[in-house]
């Protein structure tokens, strides 16, 4: 049985089987859903539903309606975990890990998302992703 108009569903807090009753969701996309929500940590916003592979801006759009944000996702604490541990953040790099590796080993710490985004391995829209799950 699907959602009525009207109902909803948290955004990170739902499992596959509640995710199915979203009208457009089955099963592929639900178990993607979980699966890379499971690997951000859980999602900042509804928007990185787009990121799910197969959802287009038509389903999307339909979906939406249907998915309530919460504050329910983890956070990096960037000065303490190894560099496997950054790797496996589907917003980080191999490059990208690295080089926090090197400025912690250097510098002790990174002080902030800002001094990372003075690193030439961070793209301005690398800083913008990330900002929500780290934490200094």
């Amino acid at each position: 049985v699907k959602l009525a108009a009207g109902e909803t569903i948290s955004l990170n807090e739902t499992d596959t089987a509640i995710w199915k009753k979203v009208p457009g969701i089955g099963s592929a996309y639900a178990a993607r859903i979980v699966k890379y929500r499971r690997l951000l940590g859980g999602f900042y916003s509804k928007k990185q539903l787009q990121e799910v592979y197969g959802i287009d801006e038509e389903l999307y759009a339909k979906i939406l309606l249907f998915v309530v944000q919460d504050d329910n996702f983890s956070r990096l604490n960037v000065n303490e975990l190894p560099f496997d541990s950054l790797l496996r953040h589907p917003y980080i790099d191999y490059k990208q890990a690295k080089v926090i590796i090197d400025l912690r080993r250097r510098k002790g710490r990174v002080e902030s998302i800002e001094e990372l985004g003075l690193l030439d391995e961070f793209t301005a829209e690398d800083i913008a992703r990330l900002k929500p799950y780290l934490v200094f």
